[in-house]
């Protein structure tokens, strides 16, 4: 029998060797061999599903980075990130919903009634309509400025200006009878308004005929530098206020020269022939 194994055997090793009995591999039970890792057969079949596993991990994170860019760039310029991806809210159009202003009474459809009637220069459109309606622009406000000749000067913008800086109707109207209000626009109203000139100033500027002489920094500068008008009719009653701009007004009074002392030039009829600042040098020398 041992003969018929020993013959079983080898059939088996030269098969596996290709009949070479001197190649049967010598297994190494201790450990002590090579590690396969260092092999450079192993490495070569073992890199290919490594590298495959690899590119698969890499092109899935640079997806999900992508996506995370594009959701984040649509957040930033506040382009609802979840109505661009179809997710919640509701992509149809929005619609505005126009709220009775508290300072107005009545409806929208009113006011625009309301505001078609009035003589305006340009007939306001809708849109320009619903911006004062929406400013709080009263109408009994506008036809207040209508009576004064004003409104036809106006646009929209402007009468949303005059209203918001708290121009009244009686001070534009108080402009309008002193024959003031034909030299200025809307902001020259406001600066006016805005600078506390009031209305008792302007009628006595107008009574010096100082206002066809001044344009609206002068009227607001003498105004701004508490000039008083029995001052401008002492200089006005020596023939001088009309050799003056304003600002040689102001010069006069903010350097103390009095109007006792403008009184005796006066009467020696000196002071025609002198600027402010020769004035002012005489009384600073006086």
């Amino acid at each position: 029998m041992a003969p018929q194994k020993d013959k079983h055997s080898n059939r088996i090793k030269n098969h596996l060797h290709n009949n070479d009995a001197e190649q049967e591999p010598e297994i190494d039970f201790d450990g002590g061999g090579e590690d396969p890792k260092e092999d450079g057969g192993f490495l070569d079949y073992v890199r290919p599903e490594f590298n495959e596993e690899k590119k698969g991990t890499l092109k899935r994170d640079a997806i999900v980075l992508g996506v995370f860019l594009v959701i984040f760039f649509i957040w930033f310029n506040d382009w609802r990130p979840l109505d661009a991806l179809g997710i919640g809210g509701n992509s149809g159009q929005v619609t505005e919903v126009v709220q009775n202003p508290a300072g107005l009474s009545g409806g929208i459809l009113e006011y625009i009634d309301d505001v078609n009637e009035l003589d305006f220069g340009e007939t306001p459109d809708r849109n320009q309509v619903m911006a004062l309606y929406q400013n709080e622009v009263p109408v009994e406000y506008m036809r207040e400025l209508e009576r004064a000749d004003f409104l036809e000067e106006l646009d929209y913008t402007a009468l949303i200006g005059l209203h918001a800086n708290g121009v009244p109707a009686d001070y534009i109207r108080n402009l309008e009878r002193i024959d003031y209000l034909d030299e200025l626009d809307y902001t020259g109203v406001i600066g006016l308004h805005s600078n506390g000139v009031s209305e008792e100033y302007l009628r006595g500027l107008n009574r010096l005929d100082l206002l066809d002489e001044l344009d609206l920094s002068g009227v607001v500068g003498l105004y701004a530098n508490d000039v008083p008008m029995d001052y401008m009719q002492t200089l006005n009653r020596y023939d001088y206020l009309e050799e003056l701009d304003y600002s040689g007004i102001i010069a006069l009074h903010a350097n103390g020269v009095t109007e006792d002392f403008i009184r005796e030039l006066g009467r020696r009829d000196m002071l025609e022939s002198m600027s402010p600042s020769e004035v002012v040098a005489l009384f600073q020398n006086n």
